[in-house]
């Protein structure tokens, strides 16, 4: 345990750091924006093409892997958008954004760095793997729900849904590294290197970006409302993903592991922007800022219990 305390510590204290230096001023909150668009556009994109370009075809994307995973996050997304909106009685975008949050992990921020820090090229590997799944199912099924917010004029169009999420860098990434990988291509030396030195920037920048984050969040209190997207999240994500890859026969111990793990950290980082189109910002805020907290703990046991099993 103490070995695992050692691993994953230095990460949240890069958290704090973001934290407090934005909190006393240190660092203008205004500036954390453009850090985070640097990780999100650049560094990110980076490190997904070189994952993904980088092996033969098939040596990676592994299609039991994906399809379990992504089986774990649409039971998830199912069932916290309808509890939200059958339980708590919310709209359906509203459901669609409770849905996102107990589905959909901050894998590049958060899941990244401590999967790295406790397994190495591992990653790496599981990174592009949910990154599939985040971008391609997940989030695009919040956005198209979101589409139904009567506050905007009842029914938005489909088409600029599509073009955003096409324009999205970490889809353009990930479908440009499937057609290198697919065509069998291999790309200049200097060219990958480049990508690896951007690619090395997205740990620690994410890690303070949350930090700085969560310093400039509203708060709110609705304590029903970051009971259910905290539980979903942190505790039956992981469990639902460890369930679905146990089923898949012959899966590696290490990726199940490492999936399991990507599972449980908090929620995607634009929850709460996503949150504030369909009016629940404060609840986003506040969830997202209480489950990087509390994950703190539960992260711990759930290293402990991959390691009993």
């Amino acid at each position: 345990m103490i070995a695992v305390l050692n691993a994953i510590l230095p990460l949240f204290s890069v958290i704090l750091i973001g934290f407090v230096a934005v909190r006393t001023g240190y660092v203008p909150a205004a500036n954390i924006r453009p850090l985070g668009d640097l990780v999100i556009r650049i560094a990110l994109p980076a490190l997904i093409f070189k994952a993904v370009s980088e092996v033969t075809p098939g040596a990676q994307m592994n299609l039991g892997y994906i399809l379990a995973y992504a089986a774990a996050s649409l039971a998830m997304f199912g069932l916290g958008a309808a509890v939200m909106r059958f339980g708590f009685g919310r709209s359906v975008p509203q459901a669609a954004v409770a849905g996102l949050g107990v589905s959909a992990s901050n894998s590049g921020f958060m899941g990244y760095p401590i999967v790295l820090a406790l397994m190495g090229p591992w990653a790496t590997t599981i990174l592009a793997q949910n990154m599939v799944v985040e971008n391609l199912i997940i989030i695009p099924l919040t956005l198209i729900l979101l589409s139904f917010t009567a506050a905007e004029g009842g029914r938005q169009g489909l088409k600029p849904i599509l073009w955003d999420f096409l324009r999205n860098p970490l889809v353009v990434a990930l479908v440009a590294a499937l057609v290198v990988q697919g065509l069998g291509l291999r790309l200049p030396a200097p060219v990958m290197q480049t990508f690896d030195i951007l690619a090395r920037m997205s740990s620690p920048a994410a890690l303070f970006v949350i930090g700085g984050t969560l310093a400039s969040l509203p708060l709110g209190r609705d304590y029903g409302g970051v009971g259910l997207l905290l539980g979903g999240k942190l505790i039956l994500h992981p469990l639902a993903t460890w369930a679905a890859l146990s089923l898949v026969p012959g899966m590696d111990p290490a990726m199940l592991a490492g999936g399991v793990l990507f599972a449980a950290v908090p929620m995607v980082s634009i929850y709460s922007l996503l949150g504030q189109r369909a009016g629940l910002q404060l609840l986003t805020a506040t969830a997202l800022l209480a489950a990087t907290v509390v994950c703190f703990g539960t992260i711990g046991f759930w290293i402990w219990v991959l390691g009993v099993l």
